[in-house]
């Protein structure tokens, strides 16, 4: 190995050694059928998936699906920080707000989302709104603990300091517990963002007939076993681009951070 690879891959390690491991992944999943490995013995290999994907690609059918999906995604997670940012910030500043609705929030948070479907379809007059509403559950509790964490953790000694400088209480909170939870919040934010494409799949599946996770099930149902990997992949890339586009925003709002 000449000096010049040899700098290269010292400098780009990371980069190199996941190169590797996907490429030596995809080799195994190409010939697991030859070589009988189990697990992935039972799946199409990738030669097959790219022309699904190819096929897939150039139909209307999939592109609608992933409008209406992303569609969801935004109200539903739009709705979770509208709704969830404020609720956790009072329950964190306001003893009396947290003893009132934490109760509350402790008895529904450990029901999982996904329970919530068939009330959702009965409660809410379309299916639509009750996919929207799994979506916003699913970030909703996510956001809501983050922001409780995040402005529960201040330095009493801050808010103290501030107040004996004559800081009134939106001072107080402009300047010391929102940009001390701004952080948590964006956290809470890019885990909520993933835990809703789960969600979203997880409902179109059976409250909808519209979507990417309809398309998943309706190709699972007609054996296309291609088409659902092609599905997923789609729904891990939009889930992956998305709370990558969540924390560089956050990156942006939270300067004094650093570069993580």
């Amino acid at each position: 190995m000449s000096a010049g690879i040899r700098k290269y891959v010292h400098r780009h390690f990371d980069l190199v050694v996941g190169a590797a491991t996907l490429i030596a992944f995809f080799l195994a999943w190409q010939f697991a059928r030859p070589l009988g490995i189990p697990g992935l013995s039972a799946v199409e290999p990738p030669t097959k998936v790219v022309a699904a994907s190819w096929d897939l690609l150039s139909s209307a059918t999939f592109w609608t699906a992933c409008y209406k999906s992303v569609l969801r995604i935004l109200a539903g997670f739009a709705l979770a920080q509208i709704i969830g940012v404020p609720i956790g910030l009072m329950m964190a500043t306001n003893r009396m707000a947290f003893h009132t609705i934490f109760p509350v929030t402790e008895i529904l948070r450990p029901i999982p989302p996904v329970a919530w479907i068939p009330v959702a379809i009965i409660f809410w007059p379309t299916r639509e709104m009750s996919t929207v509403f799994i979506v916003f559950l699913g970030a909703f509790w996510i956001v809501l603990l983050n922001t409780i964490g995040g402005a529960s953790t201040i330095d009493e000694s801050y808010r103290r300091a501030a107040l004996s400088l004559g800081s009134n209480r939106w001072h107080l909170f402009r300047y010391i517990v929102l940009p001390a939870t701004m952080p948590s919040i964006v956290t809470g934010m890019v885990v909520g963002m993933g835990i809703s494409w789960e969600m979203v799949v997880a409902a179109e599946m059976i409250a909808s007939d519209t979507g990417l996770g309809y398309l998943l099930w309706q190709s699972f149902e007609i054996n296309a076993g291609a088409q659902v990997i092609v599905c997923m992949l789609a729904i891990g890339i939009a889930g992956f681009v998305s709370s990558a586009l969540i924390g560089r925003v956050g990156r942006l709002l939270t300067p004094w951070q650093g570069r993580r």
